[in-house]
């Protein structure tokens, strides 16, 4: 089967739409981060109505993102599995949340990398998690770097005029004829 751009592009725009709606109840700190960074990504998971707990927790990584390493969680066996950590044995009670964070360098590209979350209690119970980080580029740094040289020709222009007042003002009394 043949897919044309448009058709792909509503495929992905509606993918956003459904992963938004479906992660409105798990965050991601922070959401926004720089290409090519070394970042500490922390998903914040409720349980807002399972009254058993969750008890285990699975980070679906993304391809591009690099995973370092994962949080260790006191109460928790932690198990990796290529780009997929879990954490189990811990018990979120009704009501509560927990954090589960990851260590990593994030894509090389601007785009939006979106993480898989599996949420799930001991009956079997799960829900899955779209989760998005944004991987933008932009020129914040790059604008930073641009200020401070433009401070620095300014100041060196400054020390120049002075360097110049300083020496006519030399030149002046050297040739300057002596009263008497």
């Amino acid at each position: 089967m043949r897919f044309s751009a448009w058709s792909l592009l509503v495929i992905s725009a509606c993918s956003l739409l459904f992963a938004s709606s479906a992660s409105a109840h798990l965050s991601i700190d922070p959401q926004r981060v720089q290409t090519g960074a070394e970042v500490d990504v922390v998903f914040s998971v409720p349980n807002e109505d399972d009254a058993v707990g969750v008890d285990h927790v699975t980070l679906g990584i993304p391809a591009d993102f690099d995973l370092d390493d994962a949080e260790a969680k006191p109460g928790w066996t932690q198990s990796r599995t290529g780009q997929a950590i879990t954490w189990s044995g811990g018990l979120i009670p009704k009501g509560q949340y927990a954090t589960f964070a990851i260590r990593g360098t994030s894509p090389e590209k601007a785009e939006t990398v979106l993480f898989n979350v599996l949420v799930g209690d001991r009956t079997g119970k799960s829900i899955t998690y779209r989760v998005g980080l944004d991987v933008a580029s932009t020129s914040t740094e790059d604008t930073s770097a641009r200020s401070l040289g433009k401070a620095a020709l300014v100041i060196a222009i400054v020390a120049a005029v002075l360097a110049l007042v300083a020496l006519f003002a030399w030149v002046y009394r050297w040739i300057r004829p002596t009263p008497g």
